[in-house]
């Protein structure tokens, strides 16, 4: 499945999780997004000190994704922009195509 996504360039954002995070499938290069938990208090299931190889950006706290899509110069431009509970950014992925 990974690699079909892969090949068609999609990408995976997923809400099933309780923590936030960005990750890299080293075989595929498929990323995956997860928003996280809406809250800090339900933040749970991941230790915030286990980032892996896998992990460009990995939060256990509550929050939520955003995910602009448009053009600059003709370009078409992605940003997958991570906010915690009180609407702070607290990463930005922007990927160029």
């Amino acid at each position: 499945m990974r690699r079909y996504l892969s090949d068609q360039k999609m990408y995976v954002i997923n809400g099933d999780r309780h923590w936030q995070y960005v990750s890299v499938d080293s075989e595929t290069g498929l990323m995956e997004f997860s928003q996280g938990p809406s809250s800090d208090s339900h933040a749970q299931g991941w230790d915030q000190n286990d980032k892996r190889p896998e992990h460009k950006f990995l939060r256990v706290k509550g929050g939520f994704l955003a995910v602009k899509v448009h053009r600059e110069a003709n370009t078409p431009v992605i940003e997958f922009i991570h906010y915690d509970v009180d609407g702070n950014i607290v990463n930005k992925e922007i990927l160029r195509k």
